[in-house]
């Protein structure tokens, strides 16, 4: 048994694909593995599904179908508060295997701690539209369209989620449980070119009770997205992008309160989550996963997520660093602001300013080079090392051993994740969750880490 905590993230597709105890057996006798963080519940493919960018040597080489849900039996008794009562996964790939009943008895033999592990979900592209009643807890975007992600701030969407966390405290022997904080906010989301969220009748009926007058604050985001759009088309005013886009926000000062109110709605949802797992148990753990947009690539998002802030509210944090292919995912998200908020700069000016702002300088290549050189390992030990100054608390560093990019990127190699693992534990770390999800991960990946744990004495 390992040492020190070594988490790793795993869909019920795994252990369907090639049985509990064989997957057991891997990730202990490769990883030195000792808990367990699985996507119970979750529509997104990256977490729950089939390896998306390739294959690895283990599992079934075919893409499955995922359309999501729950990968456990709900319980009807605690889902008497909401009218969201059927949400258990529809794929037939999943019939008569439930991730709890299933995996829990097998890893607690072993001495391996469970966790459910859930990430909010950032892409308008990710829809549960096969669910019945969801469709009720959709938002609503900018233009008053029915949005394709759940409004924080609707009354039945957070009773559903009491259901959920009640349900599994209740009925199985977990240890605790990883929230991914992964949301853009409503600016966020028009800055990158996507549909935005709220703007339902609970977040408008925020907005008055703050003082807020929601037809100037809703033209004020269209007016962005009209602008930004034709800046994507090619216009340039004569006074640059960006002055014009601080003249909009100036002009239109509500934009800016009104993305107070969305954070503080985003914020309150995982405070919630939190306080209701200490409900059921002072002694349940709380992770928050901290996404990789926000505490490294986004400027704007870096500053709407003080870390010191989170201290109060989780046991430990789950920091995304994949340095792998942080290269290729930076340059993308350079890209895509040098085409709308950034279109004064090159695509060089704007890639280097950004990294110039998010003291990015010393771990990154230039970028022409950035997707097939990713990010220095120091960037690991560095960003481990803040965060465990920030909080005070545990930091399980999220190490990429199996996460693409899906175009152009750096292979993750043994020697990457040699590289990345004592990174973080020279930063500091008290131990590493082994991410995106374990469908990814070729053994050889897997095995590095081993190597690592065993040279620095923690196996």
């Amino acid at each position: 048994m390992t040492k020190t905590w070594v988490g790793i993230q795993i869909g019920a597709i795994s252990f369907i694909d090639e049985g509990v105890e064989q997957v057991l057996d891997i990730l202990q006798e490769k990883a030195g593995v000792n808990a367990l963080l699985i996507s119970a519940l979750s529509w997104s493919y990256g977490n729950a599904g089939r390896a998306p960018y390739g294959f690895p040597d283990h599992g079934v080489a075919e893409k499955d179908n995922l359309q999501g849900g729950a990968f456990f039996e709900p319980d009807p008794e605690f889902y008497e508060g909401t009218f969201h009562k059927k949400f258990a996964a529809p794929d037939p790939l999943y019939k008569g295997f439930d991730t709890f009943r299933d995996v829990i008895p097998a890893a607690k033999k072993r001495g391996m701690q469970v966790y459910p592990y859930y990430c909010e979900t950032s892409a308008s592209s990710i829809r549960s539209i096969w669910q019945p009643g969801f469709a009720h807890f959709l938002d609503r975007d900018h233009w008053g369209k029915l949005a394709t992600r759940p409004s924080l701030m609707n009354p039945q969407y957070r009773a559903w989620w009491r259901s959920v966390i009640s349900d599994w405290f209740s009925n199985h022997d977990l240890t605790g449980m990883l929230w991914g904080i992964e949301r853009h906010s409503p600016l966020m989301d028009i800055f990158r070119g996507d549909s935005s969220t709220g703007f339902d009748e609970y977040f408008k009926a925020e907005a008055r009770a703050r003082g807020l007058d929601v037809q100037r604050s809703i033209e004020g985001y269209q007016k962005i997205d009209r602008f930004l759009q034709g800046v994507r088309k090619g216009e340039r005013p004569r006074d640059g992008v960006f002055v014009t886009l601080l003249r909009h926000l100036l002009l239109n000062p509500e934009v800016l309160m009104w993305e107070k109110m969305w954070l503080d709605a985003h914020q309150d949802m995982y405070h919630e989550v939190s306080g209701l797992i200490k409900f059921f148990d002072p002694k349940k753990e709380v992770g928050f996963g901290v996404w990789q947009v926000i505490n490294t690539y986004n400027p704007y998002a870096k500053a709407q997520y003080d870390q010191t802030e989170y201290a109060p509210y989780a046991d430990w944090f789950k920091p995304v660093l994949y340095h792998t292919p942080a290269g290729a995912r930076f340059a993308n998200f350079a890209e895509s602001w040098q085409k709308a908020v950034l279109a004064d700069a090159t695509p060089d000016g704007a890639y280097n300013a950004l990294a110039t702002i998010l003291n990015l300088n010393e771990f990154i290549a230039p970028r022409s080079e950035a997707p097939m050189a990713g990010f220095k390992p120091e960037y690991v030990k560095q960003w481990t090392a803040n965060l465990v100054a920030d909080t005070g608390r545990k930091v399980y560093s999220g190490i990429g051993v199996g996460v693409g990019d899906g175009g152009k990127s750096k292979e993750i190699t043994p020697d990457e994740i040699k590289d990345g693992v004592n990174a973080a534990f020279d930063g500091g770390a008290s131990g590493v969750l082994l991410s995106r999800n374990y469908s990814e991960a070729e053994l050889r990946n897997l095995e590095a880490v081993g190597e690592v744990l065993k040279a620095r004495d923690l196996w």
